[in-house]
């Protein structure tokens, strides 16, 4: 349960944010510019355009996935754990002095310290940002409008991903910038199919075969393998069940978690901030117990009485 959770706000933070201002790929363009057109877009940050290049049938698909998890998860654990996210991206803002005056990052290299002081507020900005959008609450997982969500709440989100990836790693920053540039070139046709030419630089070029469904080119593995995903994810959702002694043991967390994020933010010193990261740090191996959603762990025995 908690590991799903935590896929599922990944999802959501990477899809949500990746936005930009270039105009998205139309159907109606040829294979190879159709494709060119949104790497182009993707490699800008335009995330909406992926949403938009899935045919209407798919997304109606993600969308009933989206309506079945709504009805499966319970409202308080999601949004409990969203007000947790909420508090910690308050504690990283407000206290990033003391963050990085404190033992988690003293013994890291100056070099790594100053790329992660560099794109600290980018990163703490996608986090406030996904906290506080549509998704935040189960209520506004049920009526949210995906493509609406993709546009409000993706443009921060992502894009300070991809704008910290840049400046913090140069390998990265070529691969986005080899992303962009990438050609594209029709190799042939015939009906619904297509195979296209990839080039990006530094590496060898490669076909690939593409599809063309409700008017829009998608890689043909992906047209083949998607009711088969779909259908998995459709039993995944259809297992998901949070037992009461598995709920309990989720809300016992989140209510120590928060408790702790409480007091980092009340810390007024350096000091009184490093003795909660030192009870922050020896709570952590209690995460190691397993996933709320499977066996829940053994009570330590208890000790035995005098003869």
């Amino acid at each position: 349960m908690k590991m799903l959770l935590v896929r599922l706000t990944a999802i959501a933070v990477l899809f949500a944010g990746m936005l930009g201002s270039v105009a998205p790929a139309t159907a109606a363009e040829a294979p190879d510019v159709y494709f060119q057109k949104l790497l182009h877009d993707v490699g800008a940050g335009n995330g909406a355009a992926l949403w938009k290049a899935l045919p209407e049938d798919y997304q109606g698909d993600v969308e009933d996935l989206v309506e079945e998890f709504a009805k499966k998860m319970d409202a308080e654990i999601w949004d409990g754990g969203f007000k947790t996210i909420a508090k910690l991206a308050k504690v990283l803002k407000e206290k990033k002095e003391f963050v990085f005056g404190s033992e988690l990052l003293k013994g890291a290299p100056a070099k790594q310290k100053e790329e992660v002081q560099k794109n600290w507020d980018a990163i703490v900005e996608a986090l406030q940002t996904t906290a506080t959008s549509d998704i935040s609450t189960l209520a506004g997982v049920k009526e949210l409008d995906l493509e609406e969500f993709f546009e409000e709440a993706g443009n921060k989100v992502v894009g300070g991903v991809l704008k910290a990836s840049e400046n913090s790693n140069p390998d990265a920053a070529a691969g986005i910038e080899k992303f962009r540039k990438a050609k594209v070139t029709l190799v042939s046709t015939e009906g619904d199919d297509a195979v296209l030419k990839l080039e990006t630089e530094g590496e060898k070029p490669k076909d690939q075969k593409f599809t063309r469904v409700d008017g829009k080119w998608l890689p043909a593995e992906l047209v083949e393998g998607w009711d088969d995903g779909i259908e998995k994810a459709k039993a995944q959702l259809a297992a998901l069940k949070i037992a009461p002694e598995q709920k309990a043991q989720v809300m016992q967390i989140m209510t120590v978690v928060d408790g702790l994020l409480d007091r980092l933010l009340a810390a007024k010193d350096q000091a009184a901030f490093d003795k909660e990261i030192q009870g922050m740090m020896a709570f952590l191996p209690m995460f190691g117990a397993g996933p709320p959603g499977g066996a829940a762990p053994a009570a330590p025995a208890a000790p035995k009485s005098s003869p």
